[in-house]
């Protein structure tokens, strides 16, 4: 699973960007971009307010199509 700083519940938004966790400052760039950080903690609403239907995860893709023969 992919981690967003926006989806993290330790995330303020406002007149800045604040993770509380990490007791610093982070751009909007950082905060939408993926990140490995050790204390992410899944909250499925948006910081931002962008993404109205919450985080869903992508479903993997098939390795072969169905009815389909490999050409390789």
């Amino acid at each position: 699973m992919a981690q967003y700083c926006r989806y993290c519940t330790f995330l303020v938004t406002g007149n800045g960007i604040y993770c509380t966790e990490l007791n610093k400052e982070i751009s909007e760039k950082r905060a939408k971009s993926v990140n490995k950080c050790n204390s992410f903690d899944l909250n499925p609403i948006d910081a931002f307010g962008e993404n109205e239907k919450g985080y869903t995860p992508r479903k993997p893709k098939q390795k072969e199509c169905s009815g389909q023969l490999s050409l390789f």
